[in-house]
């Protein structure tokens, strides 16, 4: 089967698209890569299903929904297992891990007030990521979130992390969560991530 042209759009911004392109982007699989200032979002949203990014065109035909994009790139690129349980396990660590990744949506993007915002990042310091990570660092099997091999979850850790945590909550230590740095240091080093990452640097 012929592999149809791919075209993923999304800002100039992590958050929603990050862990479809990285999935892509370890999976070898060839794709274009568009990232649009916000500024002409006004203009493209009524051309959008549901006005939303990330915008997934294959043969020009759209999709959206950002986990639903991650896990066909995970597919592809041979990261989403296809063995029901396994999938339940890793659909499990990606739901959790969206939890948190909608944290920092909330608390970045959709709090305007300064005041607010710190208040809710102190909040979700404190007593909303230790419930998510100490879940997380005891679900760490391996290398990786479930042995030896990397799945989409292992990459979605490793955007949370690096893109959300140690952006947006900064006084969040990761010091009590070895497993939880270990893999975010093992996806960083293989070599398609770390080619990417250093291309966009």
């Amino acid at each position: 089967m012929t592999q149809p042209a791919i075209k993923l759009t999304y800002f100039r911004l992590t958050v929603r698209a990050e862990l479809s392109r990285l999935a892509l982007v370890y999976g070898g699989i060839n794709f274009e890569d568009e990232r649009i200032p916000g500024a002409v979002m006004k203009e493209l949203k009524p051309k959008l299903p549901l006005g939303q990014l990330p915008l997934l065109e294959l043969d020009g035909k759209a999709y959206i929904q950002s986990m639903a994009i991650a896990r066909y790139a995970g597919r592809l690129g041979g990261i989403y297992p296809s063995d029901p349980v396994a999938a339940l396990k890793v659909d499990m660590m990606l739901e959790t891990l969206h939890e948190a990744m909608d944290k920092y949506v909330d608390v970045r993007f959709h709090t305007k007030d300064a005041e607010l915002q710190a208040e809710k990042a102190k909040v979700a310091a404190d007593q909303f990521f230790p419930k998510i990570f100490n879940f997380v660092e005891k679900t760490v099997e391996g290398k990786f979130f479930f042995g030896d091999e990397i799945s989409l979850a292992d990459l979605y850790l490793f955007d949370v992390v690096t893109n959300c945590m140690h952006v947006g909550f900064t006084d969040f230590s990761f010091d009590s969560y070895p497993k939880v740095q270990a893999i975010v240091e093992a996806v960083k080093a293989t070599p398609r991530v770390a080619a990417y990452l250093a291309s966009h640097a």
